[in-house]
């Protein structure tokens, strides 16, 4: 089934939020931005959401792609000594801080949604 893509956000809005992405094609931000604008319009998140919700998702992915898997976390120039971050720390969402305030959102959307908890007393 090929479905036309709604595009959720553009490449203007995605380069906006960092210099990072300018590296990046049109090409390649426009496939980032239909697979974020197709896992956010499955959330069935309210309309207003759907636009920032797609951008950091899609920021994300873009971040993902240009970032390597490791970065130095420790360098010691005497007896040449390198660390490096353990990638498998940071995965998912949690690897960008676009995709942990993609993640927050989500779940400010969720307590939003979820039914108010009260509380019913009988007294006798």
């Amino acid at each position: 089934m090929g479905g036309i893509h709604v595009l959720l956000t553009s490449i203007e809005r995605i380069r906006i939020l960092s210099d990072e992405f300018t590296s990046i094609s049109d090409e390649r931000l426009t496939m980032y931005i239909e697979d974020a604008s197709s896992e956010v319009s499955f959330l069935n998140a309210p309309e207003q959401y759907q636009e920032r919700l797609t951008r950091y998702l899609t920021a994300h992915l873009a971040s993902l792609s240009i970032t390597s898997q490791q970065t130095v976390i420790r360098e010691k120039v005497d007896v040449i000594e390198r660390q490096y971050s353990d990638p498998s720390k940071n995965f998912g969402l949690l690897a960008t801080k676009y995709g942990q305030e993609y993640q927050r959102m989500l779940e400010e959307l969720e307590e939003q949604s979820a039914p108010k908890k009260s509380i019913n007393l009988v007294v006798l």
